[in-house]
This record gives structure tokens, sequence and C-alpha cells, in this order.
């Protein structure tokens, strides 16, 4: 057994390894990120026969004099590389040495060739970087994932022990991922593997396989505590020297925070050292781990809960106008249906919907697939929460509901939709994005679709809950009150008959209407625009929506740039010009009708508001 490092010729290109940041960045840090990628990882390769998949995240010891030289010796060459691309080794306690152990059971393992490359998992996790021939059926598609096992060690290297159904062997290698670095006057890749080399004579055949030796497995097992891999199927991980920032009991929160669905649904089963988090107690240790990841856990479990026992059964099946014109409102349903779905959501009951769908590809296949949709209103809810769940990962970035005061999950099951928004995923998996480059080579129009389905929680709460606003006459009765009058017949009251309010005033026709879009918004003049009012100077102000307090006054320049060299593209129609733009506002002239102005590169997945005024 040995470490390979592949020399780097001089007629290639240098190419460092720079997606680190997708992993530890102002939005995922390593920690949550480990936990997500194992996971996902795991449950993509959940065996059909096994009931649940099961992931196990321990630390242990390696202090020992026994254990400790056993890892010295693994890592011996390894580390002199890891010197010579500048990785910070100072820090590195050597003499208590410790390693992060990830397994999965209930898994196929990594299946496929161990000793040349094939479109199989073996091959992906091993010797693929930035490419996958995962669909978008599974969690993670990226070929990015098993970045974060290197990036989580503090010497830059993990193992790999993996034993597949049908397979008697247990397959153990090892990676590194560094810099592009120099050894002796060599230059070498940043990508290097520990095990046994096949045609290591000829640079253009080697290739690292598993170790061989029965006797080195054996001792790497025993040094490790890998203790079940011989006995069943799945991946064991091994991070030497684990980032020193993890924290257990935070990692604990981030899983019960990722993966509540599958949990409650018991699709997973998770375990930290001794803790052990499945559907029967999630909800006790999410009070006391996770409790600020949470607006209402009660309520929010009882609402998974709730609607994975209604199963499909008790869906409301929509037409296919809804996704025609890419918008579900009152249109979409027979009125007797709508008014009795109405009032059943204000009462509080459980609703779900399947959606139809039609998703095209680009060689023209056409494909009919749903999703389902649940929506409730719980008495005494804070603050509403959306989910959107695709194969039971959660991705949390999409979440919008905010001070709509419901409970809602989008569940993507169905293999056409499950791929097509697989595909649209960003690489940490917490949001969907329409333009991703995958999606746009695979589907035609993807950007609506994507759109339509991100939108259509709000869409049915706005459609249900228009009905659900009370009058309560006794609201204001501590602060404005009056003596009825006595009534001279006694034992009845007096009918006092209203005079009737004055009819309201009719609206002044608008000159301007705003529309957004999925990046941006446009400024159009109404066709009751009153041509006496042209020209005029018109000024816009734009801000993201914040959960509190006026989101024009929080506005900060980091969070979009209107002018030259901005992230904002500006375009006016020739009847006007844009005066001036700078921080969040617009001034335009609109000389005469018609008059059209677009603003497109906003965060797609923050939520617009704007304002509009004539210039005095």
């Amino acid at each position: 057994m040995k470490w390979y490092f592949p020399v780097q010729l001089p007629g290639e290109v240098d190419n460092e390894v720079t997606q680190r940041d997708q992993f530890s960045n102002d939005e995922v840090d390593l920690s949550q990120t480990i936990v997500r990628e194992a996971i996902q990882n795991s449950l993509d390769a959940v065996n059909e026969d096994s009931p649940y998949v099961k992931v196990l995240f321990r630390w242990v010891d390696l202090s020992s004099n026994s254990r400790n030289l056993y890892l010295k010796k693994l890592l011996d060459e390894q580390l002199k590389h890891a010197d010579a691309a500048n990785l910070n080794l100072d820090e590195v306690d050597f003499d208590s040495a410790s390693a992060l152990l990830i397994e999965d059971f209930g898994t196929k393992g990594l299946t496929g060739s161990v000793s040349k490359k094939t479109n199989d998992h073996f091959t992906d996790f091993w010797r693929r970087h930035g490419k996958s021939h995962k669909t978008g059926l599974s969690r993670g598609r990226w070929g990015l994932g098993k970045l974060v096992y290197s990036t989580t060690s503090q010497v830059g290297a993990f193992f790999g022990a993996t034993r597949r159904e049908g397979d008697p062997d247990v397959h153990i290698m090892g990676q590194t991922v560094l810099n592009l670095h120099s050894v002796d006057s060599k230059d070498y890749k940043p990508h290097a593997f520990f095990g046994d080399v096949d045609n290591e004579d000829d640079v253009t055949r080697a290739i690292t396989v598993p170790l061989k030796d029965t006797s080195q497995i054996s001792e790497f097992m025993e040094n490790f505590f890998i203790n079940k891999r011989t006995d069943e199927s799945g991946l064991s991980v091994i991070i030497p020297f684990p980032n020193p920032a993890f924290n257990r009991d935070s990692m604990i929160g981030v899983a019960i925070a990722n993966y509540f669905y599958p949990i409650i649904t018991q699709q997973l089963v998770l375990e930290f050292d001794k803790i052990r988090i499945d559907q029967n107690n999630i909800r006790k240790l999410a009070h006391k781990y996770a409790k600020e990841e949470f607006e209402d856990i009660d309520n929010l479990f009882n609402f998974i809960e709730e609607f994975y026992q209604m199963g499909d059964e008790g869906l409301h099946q929509l037409g296919n106008n809804w996704f025609k014109d890419q918008r579900l409102d009152e249109d979409d349903f027979e009125e007797i249906i709508l008014e009795q779905l109405k009032q059943d959501f204000s009462d509080g009951k459980l609703l779900g919907f399947r959606f139809p769908i039609i998703i095209k590809k680009k060689d023209g296949t056409k494909l009919n697939s749903f999703f389902s949709a649940y929506i409730k209103k719980p008495s005494g809810l804070r603050r509403g929460t959306d989910l959107y769940v695709r194969r039971g990962l959660t991705l949390p970035g999409e979440s919008k509901f905010r001070e709509r005061k419901a409970l809602a999950a989008v569940i993507a099951e169905d293999d056409a939709i499950a791929e097509f928004l697989g595909y649209a995923e960003n690489p940490a998996h917490t949001q969907w994005i329409g333009s991703s480059e995958k999606l746009v080579k695979n589907y035609q129009a993807p950007q609506k679709n994507v759109a339509a389905i991100k939108k259509s929680l709000i869409q049915l709460y706005d459609t249900l809950a228009c009905v659900t606003e009370e009058k309560d006459e006794l609201a204001l009765l501590d602060y404005f009150w009056g003596t009825e009058p006595e009534n001279k017949l006694k034992g009845k009251k007096q009918k006092i008959t209203p005079e009737p309010p004055p009819p309201p005033p009719k609206p002044k026709p608008r000159d301007f209407a705003i529309t957004k879009s999925e990046n941006g918004f446009t400024v159009k003049t109404t066709p009751k625009a009153n041509p006496e009012n042209f020209p005029q100077i018109i000024k816009i102000e734009v801000a993201y929506d914040v959960t509190k307090g006026d989101p024009f006054k929080s506005f900060s320049p980091l969070d979009f740039k209107i002018g030259k060299n901005g992230s904002v593209s500006l375009a006016a129609t020739p009847s006007g010009k844009l005066i001036d733009g700078r921080e969040n506002q617009l001034r335009l002239s609109v000389n005469k009708l018609p008059f059209k102005f677009t603003a497109s590169g906003f965060d797609p997945h923050r939520d617009l508001k704007i304002r509009l005024a004539k210039e005095a």
C-alpha cells in the first residue's frame, strides 16, 4: 500500500481546486456541509430491500501508541506533499490524534468496477471531480460533494472502506486534495490516492486500486474501529484530524434542521456517537438541539405527520390550466368547491393538492408528471413555514412564507419532476435555480417551470386565505365606547338604522403599472394613462423585503448595485430615458406614450419591494 501522486506534465494546464468555498462561505459552514453531503450520498445509495437508511457520525480516539503510530505510517508520504502545498500543519496535534468516522447502513455501497473507470458509484466517488453520472433523481449530482471530506481534514486527506451487496470483499482507498505543488523538483497535481497501484511504471495507464492484502485490510479496519463493515453493505468514511471547530451538538442541530422530513417519514435514522435520532424522538431532540432552527416545532412536525398519513387518496386533483398560464388562482377551481376549500382552510383543516405538470426535454420528449402540495392553518401559529422537498431532501433557501401564517409543503417524488428539480439545485442543495447549466442543457423553457413550482405555495395560500380575514366587532371596545340609548319600551332594544356610507370615489386611472419577473421588474404605461400627464419624471425605489422594519430603510449597497458597472441591467423604450441611477434609486424621464422600462439582475430568491412616485 502507498500514496500515489500523479506528476503534472509540462504541457498540461495547471488546474487548481477552486470549489472549496462552495462548501464553506457566508451562507453555509463546513459542519453544516459535512452533515448534508454525507447524508445525501447515503440516501442516494439506499438499498431497496432495506426499510431505511442509517447514518452514523462517530469521533474516534486514535491517541493510543499503536493507533497513533499506524496513522503516522499511513500519512507519512502525504504530509510531505501537504506541507509543500502550503497546508497549515502547525496547528495539527499529531500526538493526540482523532478521526471523524461516518458510516452508512441500508445502502448499496460504492458499486461498480474498482480497477477501471465506469459510470458507477465507485468511479464517481474516487475518480471524478466536478462531474457525475448521477441523474437529477439523485439528491446530489454535482460530483463536488466528496470534496468536503478532504476539506474537513486538517491534513487534507480521507479514507473510505466500502462493502457492496453480494461482494464479500471490503474495498479500501484514500484520497488527498491539495493545491498544485512541487516536491523534489517535480510538479504534482492536486488529487492523489492511497491504495495499491496497477501499471505504476506506465504513466498513461497507472491507476490506484483498493488494498489487496487481506492482512492490511484487517489492520486498517481494526485501527479505525470499522466493526460492522464485514457484515453489512455500505460505506465508511474516515477523516483524520477533523476540523477542531466541529461541535457534535451543533451538528445534531444541523442534521435535524435539514433532514427532519425523511426522519419523520421513516426513511432515515441518524446517530451521533450514542445519540440516536429517529421518528420516535426527533421532536424531543429538535427542542433540545435545533430549537433556533424552527419557528414552531410541534405544529410543523404535527403537520408533516398528518399529511404523511393522508397519502394520495386525500389529494384534490387540479386541472392543467394552472400550468398553462403558470399561475394558480380562483379560476383553477369550481366555485362551489373553492368556497368549501376556503372554509376548510379557515377552520384549520389539512388540505392536499395534486399539481399536474408537463415537462419538455430538449429532444422533444414530453413527460406528464406532478407534485403534491399540502397546506394548513393551525390555530395559534406564530409564523408561517413553507417546505420544498425533493425525494426527501429539503431546500431551506426556498422558504418564503414569512408573514403568511400557515404551514405548507411542496413534495416532489415522481421520477420526472424529481429529476427536473434535481438538475435545478445549486451545489449546496439549498435552492432551485431555473437558469442552472444542467437544467438549460436538458429541458425546454426550464426557468418558467421552476418559477411556477416555486410560486405554487404562495399562490395556493393567497387563493385560499382571501376569505379568512375576520371582522372582530369587539376589538376596540376597550378604547372607544358609549352609552346605549335608553329605550322607552321596556324589554326591547331600540333598533337604529345607520345611514349608508357615501359611495367611495372612483379611483383615478393610473399612468403606470409595475409587473415583477423572476429576477427583476417592468414598469410600463397603462392603457388608461392620460397623455396630458406627459412628459413627466418618475422616481423608482427598489429594495429586498425584510422580515421586520422598512425594507427601503434597510437597503444595503451590498444587496445590489444600480448604475455603472452595477449588477442590475436597465433598459427603456425610446419614449423615455434614464436620468440617474444610484444605489437603489432611479429617476426616469417619460416623454410620451407608450413607455416601458425593465430592470433585471436581482436575486431571484428574494422578494422585491418597489415604489414609484411622480417627481414634483
